[in-house]
């Protein structure tokens, strides 16, 4: 055999090789495919069991379980290797991208804000729960999508702690806020889309408005010799006015569980219930660990 053909052996014997990885690997994604599409069918089964409120999504970005996990886990890989990146680089302010992003997140969420307000005006929902849910023509539903697809671009508040280096905003409360949130709303996008969940809409449409405009003034109200925002007196009124939003969301998932609403699916609601007590008590602790804390150290 001529060194010729001990080549042609070697490099058929490589592209076997590499077709065989190849090959392992898409079993391998496809594996993980397939097991993430019955996690998510799993989810949507068990939250409406009698296959009566789940909404026909296909089609619609991010609407399926594999690409909303997907990008949850980008996001958090993001923290975790951003972050460390980060430390061994200067920190970055990106004003001109900052001004753009407030901007743009004053008027989506106020946007939204309006909107829900109007249509649940227009289809007569009352401020008492228990709303109707129209399954074939949800009025809520396409609000609600933009609503959802609202907290990836909310991803950017992550983004620029970790681009300016702000360790101390980078904590267990913000990261699981904005992973949570965004992955619970792929439910309510999938089961709960529409009706009550105006409610959601409207608050926190508001509250983000209100605190985007507070972002949008830090961004100009900066000391000279220092460049550090300067206070502004109603900061802690943010944190107040989220846990007014909490406590609201929590008094009408509340009343839709003991008096028995049928118009939506009950598993959710409870499980909705739970996960809004857990972000007022994390809310809650920043609270008191922001704002009541340190008063108290200053008039000891």
């Amino acid at each position: 055999m001529s060194i010729d053909d001990d080549d042609d052996t070697a490099l058929g014997a490589a592209i076997l090789a590499a077709l065989s990885r190849d090959r392992d690997n898409n079993n391998t994604m496809d594996a993980y495919n397939n097991l993430v599409d019955k996690i998510g069918d799993a989810i949507i089964d068990w939250s409406d069991p009698d296959r009566f409120f789940r909404a026909n999504r296909e089609g619609w970005w991010l609407c399926d379980f594999r690409s909303a996990i997907t990008v949850a886990l980008v996001y958090v890989a993001f923290v975790l290797i951003g972050s460390q990146v980060m430390r061994a680089l200067p920190a970055m302010d990106p004003y001109p991208i900052k001004f753009l992003y407030n901007v743009s997140q004053i008027f989506l969420c106020a946007y939204m804000t309006v909107e829900a307000g109007f249509l649940a005006y227009r289809n007569g929902y009352t401020a008492t729960p228990c709303n109707d849910f129209n399954v074939a023509n949800p009025p809520i539903g396409n609000l609600l999508w933009l609503f959802y697809i609202s907290k990836v671009w909310d991803f950017w508040d992550t983004i620029f702690i970790v681009l300016g280096k702000k360790w101390r905003q980078l904590s267990f409360l913000h990261v699981y806020h904005h992973t949570t949130i965004f992955l619970f709303y792929w439910l309510n996008v999938n089961v709960m889309y529409d009706g009550d969940i105006y409610l959601t809409i409207l608050l926190n449409g508001f509250i983000h408005t209100v605190m985007y405009t507070y972002y949008f003034i830090c961004m100009h109200t900066k000391d000279p010799k220092t460049g550090k925002s300067l206070p502004i007196w109603w900061k802690s009124s943010l944190t107040s006015f989220q846990l007014i939003q909490f406590t609201l969301m929590m008094g009408q998932a509340s009343y839709l569980v003991f008096h028995g609403c049928d118009k939506l699916s009950l598993r959710v609601t409870v499980v909705y219930f739970i996960y809004i007590l857990s972000l007022f008590f994390l809310f809650a602790q920043f609270f008191v660990n922001s704002y009541i804390k340190p008063s108290k150290k200053k008039t000891a």
